[in-house]
């Protein structure tokens, strides 16, 4: 099995997180945010921010040699946070794109901190190995194969079937999109119970959903709250709950057989 990187070598990507996870959301107060998101590019905060980000990142690695690093960490921070708020005000800071945003901020400072990480360990040349070794790994992509199945393509088998009873009920006043990625998250716990043989969690799940949905649209009887939910969305819900974790199951059960079949047999 191919390596490609050691422990120590491994650390090192390991304390850059670290030291990004601390000056991004533990060291930052609230004042510098605010002042941030007012001034942008004038406000001392940002540089202060930035500055602060690559001196701990540099004092974790407590290697003085690759002073560099301060250099590269606080000014690709800066950039990054500066035109996310500047980006982010273009477009009115609207709630829809603000986790896009900050998901886009978030994933460009491991891209930074990945690509220093790569170049401290020498790992450039290790990875058309890699790639060699693991993309064409038959396990690797069943299972990869089993959590792109139990996404969208299940999620629209489950929407077709159940479309014929959507038309009885009141939807309106469900979370938009709320149901589909409820669906798509517990799939994806269910075929990971199964690939680690954890089968017990599934149970857990199935409990869990029930309590959730005794109580989900109560009915007014008489001024009062009935604590059960109405029979139509509850038929409508168990129907898709059950065809949501029978398709999880399946698809887990037959990838963990294909994982452990052996054609030379």
């Amino acid at each position: 099995m191919i390596s490609f990187f050691s422990y120590e070598e491994g650390s090192i990507l390991v304390r850059l997180l670290i030291a990004h996870c601390l000056t991004d959301f533990l060291l930052q107060p609230g004042h510098w945010v605010e002042s941030k998101r007012k001034n942008i590019w004038k406000s001392k905060y940002l540089w202060y921010h930035g500055l602060l980000t690559g001196i701990v990142a540099w004092l974790l690695l407590w290697d003085f040699s690759d002073w560099w690093l301060v250099v590269v960490i606080t000014t690709s921070h800066i950039c990054i946070d500066g035109l996310k708020i500047q980006i982010g005000k273009k477009i009115n800071t609207k709630k829809d794109h603000e986790l896009l945003l900050f998901t886009i901020d978030q994933l460009l400072h491991i891209i930074v901190i990945v690509l220093l990480w790569m170049q401290l360990i020498n790992g450039w040349n290790k990875i058309n190995s890699l790639i060699h070794h693991y993309l064409p790994d038959y396990r690797i992509l069943l299972i990869l194969l089993g959590y792109v199945i139990v996404t969208n393509p299940v999620g629209f088998f489950i929407y077709f079937i159940t479309k014929r009873w959507t038309s009885d009920l009141n939807l309106e006043d469900s979370l938009k999109d709320a149901g589909r990625w409820i669906g798509i998250l517990e799939r994806i716990l269910i075929i990971t119970f199964i690939f680690i043989n954890q089968y017990a969690g599934i149970g857990f799940l199935i409990t869990a959903k029930s309590l959730l949905r005794l109580i989900d649209r109560p009915e007014s009887i008489l001024g009062f709250q009935k604590p059960f939910s109405a029979r139509k969305h509850t038929e409508y819900v168990l129907i898709g709950t059950f065809l949501s974790y029978a398709l999880a199951i399946i698809t887990g059960l037959s990838i963990n057989w294909l994982l452990h079949f052996n054609p030379q047999k």
